[in-house]
């Protein structure tokens, strides 16, 4: 727990109003943040999620203009990113309880595992438990996997040889010295039932919220998901597919070969994405889109042969 006192002065954020009594639990994205979260907008003014926000401290730049949700402070920095940072270190810090394999799960001795794993499980010569890892009941997990701490694996998921769960996700920000500091990944990453990952596929770890995977998916070879990606029940990935970080893909969706998806972006329930597509804008539920910038695929088409 932090005060708002010891929140400014870890930070040197100008607090409004400056005499508020309380305390911060830990730091959340504005969407996932509840009345006793700290979090963070970038923005100079307020619109989307901050406009929503339950946060009860918003980190924001200095000139910051608008209301932010139900904040009940605004918090006013030179960087939101690095104050949310700073916080995030004494505050999501966790004190992980010791792995676990399920018995029942077939673990390969060339496996490294850094977290829990479940019943009936069999772990190789090479295989450790990471802390705050668990793998689930019927399990199981090819030569070369790798988990990092805080993974979740639930029951009947297959990964293949070379799959890397948790791995600190693509962040950076930039200092007063305009160096390029990494960003830690505090929200580890959840895999539901199921699931089947090819082999050399990366999910990697969430910032302060983990990256999801819901049940059922099914991802080809060399298919990368995105720190802070939450994607819903029964997605398909073909290979050397990959979604930037922060995308929301709703259940049933399918990205073909090479289609790459941008940051920030929601994929509506069962759209489908055509191979090498690059999709630069939000997807609707049920389309199917190709190309570069990726449109409706009867426009692709069209445009395919007028040329």
């Amino acid at each position: 727990m932090l005060s708002f006192s010891q929140l400014s002065e870890l930070t040197g954020a100008i607090l409004e109003p400056s005499n508020v009594q309380g305390c911060i639990a830990k730091c959340a994205t504005l969407a996932f943040a509840t009345e006793n979260d700290a979090s963070f907008c970038l923005d100079e003014s307020a619109y989307g999620t901050a406009r929503t926000t339950k946060a009860i401290a918003v980190f924001v730049p200095k000139n910051f203009s608008g209301w932010a949700g139900e904040a009940k402070v605004l918090a006013r920095v030179e960087n939101p990113y690095k104050a949310i940072i700073e916080c995030a270190k004494v505050l999501n810090k966790k004190d992980f309880t010791q792995g676990s394999i399920h018995p029942s799960a077939q673990i390969s001795p060339n496996a490294f595992v850094l977290g829990s794993v479940g019943a009936n499980s069999v772990v190789g010569a090479f295989c450790s438990v990471p802390m705050g890892t668990s793998v689930g009941e019927n399990c199981v997990l090819h030569s070369g996997v790798n988990l990092y701490p805080n993974v979740v694996i639930e029951n009947g998921t297959i990964l293949h040889s070379g799959v890397v769960v948790g791995s600190r996700g693509f962040g950076f920000y930039e200092d007063e010295n305009g160096e390029q500091i990494e960003v830690p990944h505090f929200g580890g990453a959840i895999i539901g039932e199921n699931c089947e990952i090819g082999p050399n596929s990366v999910i990697a770890a969430g910032f302060l919220e983990p990256t999801r995977l819901g049940n059922g998916c099914k991802l080809d070879s060399f298919v990368q998901i995105g720190h802070n990606c939450i994607v819903g029940n029964n997605a398909v990935f073909c290979s050397q597919s990959g979604l930037a970080g922060s995308v929301i893909a709703e259940d049933n969706i399918t990205l073909a070969g090479g289609a790459q998806v941008a940051g920030h972006l929601t994929l509506g329930k069962g759209c489908i994405i055509a191979a090498k597509a690059g999709v630069t804008k939000s997807v609707k539920p049920g389309a199917r889109v190709a190309g570069f910038p990726a449109v409706p695929i009867e426009e692709w088409r069209r445009k395919t042969i007028c040329r």
